[in-house]
């Protein structure tokens, strides 16, 4: 095989498995359904502070907090 001819692509299917058994790794539990734990797992992800999830989700800092407070 010379340089130039190329190896074949893998098949569709062996992707999608491939992809499907990564995704499967990666997510190992259900998103949480609470605007609490929803606020509390985006604050641990973020790493920031309740004003800079504030900005990001597009509501006021004094929101994300009642929500972290379970209120």
């Amino acid at each position: 095989m010379s340089d130039h001819e190329q190896q074949p692509a893998p098949r569709r299917g062996k992707v999608l498995e491939a992809l499907a058994r990564a995704e499967r790794k990666v997510f190992t539990r259900p998103a949480p359904k609470s605007a609490n734990a929803q606020v509390k797992f985006l604050l641990t992800r973020m790493t920031g502070s309740a004003r800079s999830l504030a900005e990001r989700v597009g509501t006021s800092t004094r929101t994300i907090e009642r929500y972290r407070a379970g209120s």
